[in-house]
């Protein structure tokens, strides 16, 4: 398993925004489309992985399962 820990050193989350980040089309921002974040949980989901969240400072955590590649197999 990869675990990568994020640390954001802008503004932290606001509690009322923290169950909807990962929201397709939620943003905060006046020009954003609130992709991004659904976009990557949704890539990292994709590769049977988790993503999550916390404040203080605000850190976006990773989890990636590590799994053989068809190369490694023929081996």
């Amino acid at each position: 398993m990869a675990i990568l820990e994020l640390i954001d050193s802008g503004d932290r989350v606001s509690d009322e925004n923290m169950s909807k980040i990962f929201e397709s089309l939620f943003t905060t921002k006046q020009k954003g489309t609130g992709l991004g974040l659904a976009s990557c949980k949704n890539i990292i989901e994709q590769h049977r992985g988790e993503i999550s969240v916390q404040n203080n400072p605000t850190t976006f955590t990773i989890i990636l399962p590590k799994t053989l590649t068809a190369l490694q197999v023929k081996l």
